[in-house]
């Protein structure tokens, strides 16, 4: 009797394992089992089980559907800003809470900038795991890129990029990056104004090797640049164009390829005041983000033509209601009095930074900076503003490195 149970337990054993063999070699049901992992780490570690699992966690159709349903996630932000001792001072902030996955992940990383030999360091620009910096040392400034998940590699330099005409208004001088194939390609903007003939020109240059080469040379019209655009950054590159949200009527965007501009009419329906942001979209598409008082607006470009009528209302936040919740506003007592709850939509609302497909936004009012989650409609206090570092130069967002870095198994 004992001999017979035995013998039936060694057959359900051996169908249950033959049956588990059958699932988990299977790549399309693996896919279907890695899509609910919620982490890109989950998938790097279940890819370095064999070769089978390997081959379905690195399946760019299954990469592009995971990346939709969990896209990057949000592990922190650097954080510049000038000091009184007019310098440059870069900080990085981690988001809390996390989950202790992505805690862990945070943990590993060497996020600190001070290590460099630096009298000023301000952050240009971060994607996928890289960011850019500008040092000031020596009397020289530098720039180069640091890989907080890779902290042997130091700082990668950049050669010396083009001078600057002392005789110019530059509305902008940055580092732009673009993902190429397996890596990142950088490009260097520059946009210069000239205020008596309301003329821009844009210079162009791509990091080819250890030179920057011409990619392209550009001059339109402007008439009526917005008032914030010095202090506001609304450009980014996506694909071959770099759009920027610099003037009252539209959009400037510079075609890389023809090295000529055209432009994008803002909302028909949006009235122009307070602050803009732009957003890279998925399919070459563009997320305009406007706060006007207390009202935060997220519009869609959904055509590649300049027609009012493209735009599309996707959101529409109260952020008064938010603040509410937060308990955050204009006063520092308990005892508000009506004026200045009347006042309360006249708050200076400064935009710092847009997440792609304007999934988050980094405000500053109310003497700190804040974090909402736009399609949750959470806001979240993540930063204090102080005497010291009153004057912010710039957020830039970190998210977990997509697509994720998968180990290369022995023979």
């Amino acid at each position: 009797m004992e001999a017979r149970r035995d013998r039936a337990e060694c057959t359900l054993a051996a169908a249950s394992a033959a049956a588990i063999s059958v699932v988990l070699g299977d790549g399309d049901l693996l896919g279907e089992i890695f899509i609910r992992l919620g982490f890109p780490s989950d998938l790097v570690r279940a890819a370095a089980v064999c070769r089978c699992w390997l081959r379905a966690a690195s399946d760019p159709a299954f990469l592009h559907r995971f990346g939709d349903i969990h896209p990057p996630r949000l592990l922190g932000f650097f954080i510049s800003t000038f000091s009184t001792n007019q310098r440059f001072v870069a900080d990085f902030v981690p988001m809390l809470p996390q989950p202790p996955e992505l805690a862990a992940v945070v943990r590993r990383g060497r996020f600190d900038l001070d290590s460099y030999d630096s009298r000023s360091t301000r952050v240009m620009d971060c994607r996928n795991g890289r960011v850019v910096v500008n040092l000031f040392s020596a009397g020289d400034f530098a720039y180069g890129v640091h890989s907080p998940f890779h902290p042997a590699r130091g700082l990668v330099t950049f050669p010396r990029l083009p001078m600057m005409d002392d005789k110019k208004l530059y509305i902008f001088r940055e580092v732009l990056s673009k993902e190429c194939g397996d890596g990142l390609s950088y490009f260097w903007f520059e946009l210069d104004y000239c205020d008596k003939e309301e003329k821009a020109t844009a210079h162009v240059y791509k990091l080819q090797g250890d030179a920057w080469s011409m990619q392209a040379s550009a001059t339109t019209q402007i008439a009526r640049l917005l008032s914030s655009t010095l202090k506001t950054l609304s450009v980014f590159l996506v694909n071959d164009k770099i759009y920027m949200g610099i003037t009252v009527n539209d959009i400037l965007v510079l075609d890389l390829t023809s090295s000529t501009f055209s432009t994008i009419k803002y909302p028909n329906k949006m009235v122009f005041d307070g602050e803009i942001m732009l957003s890279r979209a998925n399919g070459s598409r563009v997320y305009l983000v406007h706060v006007n008082g207390l009202q935060l607006c997220v519009w869609l470009h959904r055509g590649d033509q300049g027609s009012m009528g493209d735009w599309l209302l996707v959101n529409s936040i109260c952020l008064r209601d938010l603040c509410t919740k937060l308990k955050i506003s204009n006063s520092t007592t308990e005892d508000e009095d009506e004026d200045e709850d009347e006042d309360e939509d006249d708050t200076d609302v400064h935009i710092h930074e847009v997440g792609e497909n304007a999934e988050f936004v980094f405000l500053q009012m109310f003497g700190c900076v804040l974090y909402l989650d736009v399609r949750s409609s959470a806001l979240q206090k993540v930063y204090t503003v102080t005497e010291n570092n009153a004057h912010m130069a710039s957020i830039h967002p970190f998210l977990m490195t997509w697509p994720p870095i998968f180990p290369a198994l022995k023979e």
